[in-house]
């Protein structure tokens, strides 16, 4: 079965009902056989590539309801009619009576139809970066490992997005629009801003227009080049303070800034744009300070990230080692 897809072209993958699933990260054992068949055929990375981003710019169909639940509901139907008391009079059912019936089973099923409003997933891998257009023309750039989720039907009604990770959103004027993460939500009607959430804290950069940033119980207001932030051992958002936007959004452009951080973070930022792991000494790991690089050469950023600490690396694949000169 396998062997098939050795065969495939960007078209055939972007077909295979199993490669959907798994780009959309709907099925868990998908994503378990795509993930080992790629790893083992790096030959195919172009193709595969290719493949993700026809399935991604597609818009996601909203599926009908399973043969199987439709079933289920005439089933519960005729189950309703075979319950009745039965009494000493049998006669047959009235036209009125059994129109009733076909008007419940009718309203069941439409019912089925208008509520059945399944869960839209976008997730980029490690070492992608990816835009996404919602349904109401509002745009998302998502960086790498990250993950939004959103119920497309009738989204105009309900601007709801899920964020897991990093994304720039340009949000069309409309209705009420939030942005739901793990650490905090955010409020707006029609803006530009960034929202990074990734080991439970959150950081939110407006750069047009003004959003609201609500988590653990507190608030706080941005308008355009105002930030704020909180982490995980903070109890309330910090106050609203100037930040250059450009620097917080120049992800998108393949530019990467880091203010008083420690180089440990820097790395775990430069293994999600490569698809790397590196293993860093402590003593280098934990030195804080103002980093840089850009995406692009490996070789490159290493050598920019770790010349103010005096560091060293060897690159060994996709492993890399780093230690004090």
């Amino acid at each position: 079965m396998e062997k098939k897809f050795t065969t495939y072209d960007e078209i055939d993958f972007a077909e295979d009902p199993s490669f959907i699933r798994w780009v959309q990260g709907k099925d868990q054992k998908a994503t378990s056989f795509w993930k080992k068949w790629v790893a083992d055929n790096p030959e195919k990375s172009e193709k595969i590539k290719a493949a993700k981003t026809l399935v991604k710019s597609i818009k996601i169909k909203e599926h009908e309801p399973e043969a199987a639940q439709i079933k289920n509901l005439w089933n519960k139907i005729d189950a309703a009619i075979e319950d009745e008391p039965e009494t000493a009079i049998i006669r047959p059912m009235g036209r009125r009576r059994w129109l009733s019936v076909a008007a419940a089973a009718c309203i069941g099923l439409l019912a089925v139809f208008y509520f059945y409003n399944p869960t839209n997933s976008i997730n980029t891998e490690l070492g992608e970066q990816f835009a996404y257009q919602l349904p109401d023309n509002s745009t998302i750039q998502l960086n790498a490992d990250s993950k939004i989720s959103f119920k497309a039907k009738r989204f105009a009604n309900n601007r709801t997005v899920h964020l897991v990770g990093e994304a720039f959103f340009e949000v069309e004027k409309g209705t009420h629009f939030q942005v739901i993460t793990p650490s905090g939500n955010i409020e707006v009607l029609g803006t530009k801003f960034n929202v990074n959430t990734r080991s439970g804290n959150l950081v939110v950069v407006c750069e047009e227009g003004k959003v609201r940033v609500t988590a653990k119980g507190d608030a706080q207001i941005l308008t355009a080049g105002l930030g704020t932030k909180l982490t995980d051992s903070k109890t309330e958002l910090e106050k609203p303070y100037a930040v250059k936007v450009d620097r917080k959004t120049g992800w998108r452009n393949g530019d990467f800034y880091f203010e008083n951080v420690s180089l440990n973070q820097v790395v775990e930022e430069l293994e999600r744009q490569y698809a790397v792991e590196v293993a860093i000494e402590n003593s280098l790991g934990n030195k804080m300070g103002n980093y840089t690089f850009k995406n692009g050469d490996l070789n490159k950023a290493l050598s920019d990230i770790l010349f103010q600490v005096n560091g060293a690396f060897i690159i060994n694949g996709k492993q890399i080692k780093v230690t004090a000169k």
